[in-house]
């Protein structure tokens, strides 16, 4: 592990540079989301986690990177934060309201009272501790916000297609995961090096998914019903 991270560490800057690039675009990937919003004039049928959670998640990820002072991490969090933050603030603007809206602003009252509480708490603990927990918590909150599209997993099986699953996003993950454990690996930082590996684990096995249930067989599962359909009318 040391003598490869000796080896990476003149390409350090590129790596993180990369990685950063990536994680952004993964971010970035929410504009189709905001555009389907619009495009249909309200935010019924989409859900806010991605979006509120994204930026409590990179607000804390922000603060980790300050203490190991990793340089790419403080600056992709802080893009990825305010990527978030106008996400959630066009979704806001979306909600209709009454229970819905409602619904909203306890999600972001929450999120917020969770993030300031792990915040406030960094700035009380001993300096020796800190790191080590507030990484735990980072490393947890993380792996939970990239395994998201599992959720859609009964779904997909039951499809038997993928259709709903962010192709590109996981790719991007996939990417930027392989290059922040790298990075990691430079750092000599243990959550680093453990979060990404899961990370890497949980895109692995979705785009495994893909593999086994491609997009297609869905529709052309329809298509022959269909088809048959016709042809026992005819017949």
């Amino acid at each position: 592990m040391d003598s490869l991270a000796r080896g990476l560490l003149p390409y350090r800057d590129v790596i993180g540079n990369v990685a950063g690039m990536l994680t952004v675009a993964q971010f970035l990937s929410g504009c189709f989301t905001c555009n389907n919003i619009r495009l249909k004039g309200t935010s019924e049928g989409f859900s806010a986690l991605q979006f509120v959670l994204g930026c409590g998640l990179t607000a804390l990820q922000l603060r980790y990177s300050q203490m190991v002072g990793a340089v790419a991490m403080i600056r992709t969090s802080a893009y990825a934060f305010a990527i978030c933050a106008v996400y959630s603030v066009w979704f806001a603007a979306y909600t209709p309201r009454g229970p819905r809206r409602s619904e909203l602003w306890q999600l972001v009252l929450r999120t917020v009272l969770v993030v300031g509480g792990i915040l406030l708490y960094a700035g009380f603990e001993q300096p020796s501790k800190v790191e080590y927990r507030f990484g735990l918590v980072v490393t947890g909150l993380t792996l939970g916000y990239i395994g998201l599209p599992l959720l859609k997993l009964g779904e997909v099986i039951r499809r038997r297609s993928t259709e709903g699953l962010p192709l590109p996003v996981i790719l991007a993950s996939s990417g930027a995961s392989v290059l922040w454990l790298l990075y990691g690996i430079i750092l000599n930082n243990y959550f680093i090096i453990v979060q990404k590996v899961i990370a890497i684990g949980l895109c692995t096995a979705q785009l495994s998914l893909f593999v086994i249930y491609p997009r297609s067989s869905a529709p052309k599962a329809a298509a022959t019903t269909k088809a048959g359909g016709r042809r026992t009318k005819r017949d």
